[in-house]
Formats: structure tokens, sequence, C-alpha cells
């Protein structure tokens, strides 16, 4: 009896589960809008998958990062503003100095990435609004993005500290472009084809973090 019960019990959840499979995988259309939330209530949180874990898709761009800081050089009371530093390509390449235990910095400017790009497709979107109402819309947005911000300016103080270590940091500021990737068959091409940077994202100067480098 124990058997037939366990049996049923399995072949019940393995039913839930195929159903689930075919629904949250199905292609977009009314009859999957109308059912697809309880498929996807069970499927998102324990059988998701990122498939391009296996396969990725292959990148089109490289991100940059900017850095520019406002300091007291050694020996000067005079504030001055330093030349944009690119900081992102070297640290997604610093895996590769010790794979055994990779750092995890990369990542960390992946999600500043995507918080700049979001920030600016969002902002981008004032433009259509009435001019009246784009300071309060700019105002609720830096709010909602405000611990992504205080992430940044925590990040970019360590970063311009180690450029730095000499100098009296004032203030960071952090500008966010893209590159895109030439392809391989145009590589070899002479001229060589040029690499357009497009501007995503300036941030407003940050007051440097005291004490995060330590």
């Amino acid at each position: 009896m124990n058997v037939r019960i366990t049996a049923l019990a399995a072949l019940a959840a393995v039913t839930v589960y195929c159903w689930s499979c075919l629904i949250y995988n199905a292609p977009p259309s009314p009859a999957k809008d109308r059912i697809k939330k309880p498929a996807t209530a069970f499927m998102e949180p324990y059988f998701w998958q990122d498939w391009q874990l296996f396969g990725p898709t292959p990148g089109t761009k490289n991100d940059l990062i900017y850095l520019r800081a406002r300091m007291k050089p050694a020996g000067s009371a005079q504030v001055v503003e330093s030349k944009p530093v690119e900081i992102e390509q070297a640290i997604d390449k610093s895996p590769h100095d010790f794979p055994v235990n990779p750092t995890k910095l990369p990542g960390v400017l992946l999600a500043f990435d995507a918080a700049a790009n979001r920030y600016a497709r969002s902002a981008g979107k004032f433009k259509k609004l009435p001019s009246a109402r784009r300071d309060a819309a700019r105002k609720i947005l830096d709010k909602q993005f405000k611990p992504d911000f205080e992430e940044m300016r925590r990040f970019f103080s360590v970063q311009a500290k180690a450029l730095y270590p000499d100098a009296r940091i004032v203030a960071v500021q952090a500008t966010f472009k893209s590159r895109p990737i030439i392809p391989y068959s145009e590589r070899y091409e002479v001229p060589r084809p040029k690499e357009h940077e497009q501007g995503i994202l300036e941030t407003s100067w940050m007051a440097y973090a005291p004490g995060v480098s330590e």
C-alpha cells in the first residue's frame, strides 16, 4: 500500500513538472498568458536555468569605466582633477592572474554596468515628459538608484586610492561607456575598422569615502 501511494505521489510530481515545463517553454500566445503564472511560480524558484552557462552568446561589445578623481597631491593644497583612467578592462582580466582562487571584482563591475544602463534608459524617457515634471521624475529615479550609487562611491573611492596612494582624494566620478567588438571577419582588414566608444552614463562627482581602502 505504501509503495503504491509513493508511486502515485511520484507520478503526480512528475506530471506537474512536465506540464509546467511545457507551459513555461511554450511560445508566447493568449492561451499561455492565461495559465503561465502558476507554471512560472513553480519553475523559477527551483528549476530555472540560464542556458548561457552552457553556450553563451558571443559578446558584441566591451564595457568600459573611466574613473576621475579630484584630489590634493602630496604637499599641495590645490585641488586638481585627474585625467580619465579606464579601470574595467584590467579588472575583467584579473581572474587570469590567479585562476585557483580568482577575484570576484569583475562581477561587481558587471552589476555596476547593468545599473548604469538601467538608469540611463530610464533617464532617457524623461525627454517625453513635460518639462515641469522632469525634475520630480529625476528625484524619484535618483532615490531608486541611491543604493547603487552609494556602492559605486565606495568602490571607486578604493580604486582612486589605489591609483593615487599619496594624494588626498576629495571626490570621484565614473563614466560608463561601451565599445563594439570588431567581428572576426573584419579584424584583419586594411585599414583596420575604427572602434567607436559610446557614452552611456556619467555620474555626478561623489564625495570620497574615507577608510574604505584600509
